[in-house]
């Protein structure tokens, strides 16, 4: 962990040099005119001398260049108060932006949160560190879902029946060669962020932190989910993978495929779109349920593209009756 201190004057540090450091040394003209004195005096002396002597030189040389390059990479600098306390000294480089640090400790979180929560379990939580940057301070807290993967469609279905979860039905038809991989459930976090139910967590997470000594933690809560964001099920072919997602959405609002390059289908007379984006490298399958509260999506892998047959075949198994 970063060593602690205030965010705003480690930024001040981190972008000033020390130049003095950094200094190149060119010890190389003293080394040569060593070795040309040790020439200039061979004469005289025995062969074997000469070899021992220059022996020493380089090996002086070699010792003065490796000490060269500790110093300049090993340095420790310390100032000293009039009771001998150290009350300034150089510290190693900070060696994270600010918003890979944040990523960093959030990632560090939700690995320590796999640890202590069961699948289908939420937990809101709040990280103590005085490094995170004020913009993650204005919006504090996060919430991790431990998702529950299911090996198997039936396990899936079967959750789909319990929490009421968008249905997505076994396909009737994927390529040769695919297989199911794993299929999962994904909540919508509430609430959200300026709501009052938002600021009580908050207000409670935080008075937790605050009357603990120490200066960088995790205080979290399990709290209950409300609605499904989505189901989602992956097929498998070695490193290829078909994916295929039903999104909850509210009924009356527009949906968007971000797309420069698509066409219409119709598949059991429902009409999708067919699509391909800069922004990935797969092409996508899209089209909404009769009564507009499930928005369902296919995407191949770029390494494998589908066919539009193929696309529209698996699209198929998935449209109700």
């Amino acid at each position: 962990m970063r060593d602690s201190g205030q965010p705003e004057q480690d930024r001040i540090l981190r972008s000033m040099e020390l130049h003095s450091v950094d200094e190149e040394v060119d010890v190389t003209p003293a080394i040569m005119q060593k070795v040309r004195q040790i020439h200039r005096k061979k004469h005289g002396r025995n062969d074997g001398n000469w070899k021992k002597t220059l022996m020493i030189a380089m090996l002086t040389a070699i010792l003065i260049l490796s000490s060269l390059s500790v110093y300049a990479s090993h340095y420790l600098i310390q100032i000293k108060n009039k009771e001998g306390e150290v009350i300034l000294s150089t510290i190693k480089p900070w060696k994270y932006s600010e918003s890979e640090y944040n990523a960093k400790r959030v990632k560090e979180t939700e690995e320590e949160l796999r640890k202590r929560l069961k699948p289908g379990e939420q937990a809101v939580f709040y990280i103590k560190d005085l490094h995170m940057t004020p913009l993650v301070k204005e919006q504090p807290l996060n919430y991790f879902y431990m998702l529950t993967k299911h090996s198997n469609y039936q396990e899936l279905a079967k959750e789909i029946e319990d929490k009421g979860a968008p249905v997505l039905q076994e396909p009737e038809f994927v390529p040769k060669g695919y297989r199911f991989d794993y299929g999962q459930i994904q909540i919508r976090n509430n609430p959200v962020w300026g709501t009052p139910e938002y600021e009580t967590l908050l207000n409670e997470l935080k008075e937790q932190a605050e009357k603990s000594d120490v200066e960088q933690g995790l205080f979290y809560k399990i709290v209950p989910w409300f609605k499904i964001a989505s189901t989602g099920m992956e097929y498998r072919k070695g490193e290829y993978r078909i994916k295929m997602v039903a999104f909850a959405r509210e009924k009356g609002s527009k949906a968007g495929v971000p797309t420069n390059q698509a066409i219409k289908i119709k598949v059991k007379g429902k009409e999708m779109i067919l699509s391909a984006s800069p922004s990935s490298p797969s092409r996508s399958l899209t089209w909404l349920s009769d009564n507009e509260e499930v928005l369902y999506i296919i995407k191949d892998d770029p390494k494998d593209p589908l066919s539009k047959d193929e696309f529209a075949k698996i699209a198929a198994g998935l449209v109700s009756e």
